[in-house]
């Protein structure tokens, strides 16, 4: 996965050894918004409760997150210290078609949508875990979908923006 350190700043490799519980967690809080327990955290990137709070204390003495004391803790990415990689949006609206990323955002929906009525749930998030019989691989598929289904919106609205401001700018010659 990469980083940045800012607006058009070189991209940086993750810096932790490949399949360590540090690089999965690295490359997870990458695609993760909002606050997470470990045990979310640990859940998401199938690796042991234990090393993964291991890892947070020293991702938050990094600075990479921020800790949030409290029944229970809470940890969440610091996006000054450890910015998002490139927006996946602005690739895709360069790369793909409009119609690609329609019948992309069509397939994604559908999974999605599969995944809420399996569960009964609107995101992985509201799943109950102690009632519903689900893998942390088939949560980790879901949020990576829904997460992809985002970027492909995203793109989709900077491709039709660029079609009206293509539009506009030959009006205005």
């Amino acid at each position: 996965m990469m980083g940045r350190t800012g607006e058009g700043a070189s991209p940086i490799e993750n810096p932790f050894v490949a399949g360590s519980t540090a690089e999965r967690l690295y490359e997870l809080l990458d695609r993760t918004n909002g606050a997470r327990t470990a045990a979310e955290l640990a859940a998401r990137a199938d690796r042991d409760r234990g090393a993964v709070r291991e890892t947070l204390e020293s991702f938050a003495a990094l600075g990479i997150v921020t800790e949030r004391r409290g029944p229970p803790s809470t940890y969440e990415r610091n996006d000054r210290r450890f910015p998002r990689s490139e927006d996946g949006a602005a690739v895709l609206a360069r790369e793909r078609s409009l119609e690609e990323l329609e019948a992309r955002m069509d397939v994604l929906v559908d999974r999605v949508w599969r995944y809420q009525r399996r569960y009964d749930a609107e995101t992985p998030l509201g799943v109950d875990g102690r009632t519903v019989d689900i893998t942390p691989a088939a949560l980790a598929d879901w949020e990576t979908a829904r997460a992809e289904l985002q970027r492909c919106e995203r793109a989709r609205r900077l491709r039709l923006r660029e079609m009206v401001s293509g539009v506009e700018s030959e009006e205005q010659r």
